[in-house]
């Protein structure tokens, strides 16, 4: 038995604006349905959203749109089922499945679940890779 899987219809931007932006993109992605990914370093914030949240903001937010670099075009497959913290190499089997078959991914992890982003040219082919391999929650193939 494989693992539930999340697939939404919307297409996702990955984001990156100046760290200094960061409270104002708390502040504007409150109000933003659906999946919203928000990571902070040293350097810059990373958001992940639906593409067309991120068109509506960029409208209304010029100065940010200016700053913004963004790669458009990603599809989510999340995982929808809670995966343990004690769970060894799960991430590592997905990727090294899709690796193998070119395709490249983006991964977020969440306190329940894992997901992960791939190109939209790639995304039927990676569903099929996921499924096909059922993977476990134990980190390995499932016979």
């Amino acid at each position: 038995m494989s693992l539930p899987l999340h697939l939404p219809e919307s297409t996702f931007a990955i984001v990156s604006i100046p760290r200094a932006r960061y409270g104002e993109a708390l502040a504007f992605l409150a109000d933003v349905e659906g999946f919203v990914a928000i990571m902070r370093d040293n350097e810059e914030v990373s958001i992940v959203l639906a593409e067309e949240a991120w068109h509506s903001i960029a409208a209304s937010h010029t100065e940010l749109r200016v700053v913004a670099r963004v790669a458009p075009g990603w599809r989510l497959i999340q995982f929808d089922t809670v995966l343990d913290f004690s769970l060894v190499g799960f991430l590592a089997q997905v990727s090294r499945l899709l690796a193998d078959a070119g395709i490249s991914v983006f991964t977020i992890s969440t306190y329940r679940t894992d997901a992960i982003l791939v190109q939209e040219s790639k995304y039927p082919l990676a569903v099929s890779i996921i499924e096909s391999n059922k993977i476990g929650t134990m980190g390995e193939k499932e016979s």
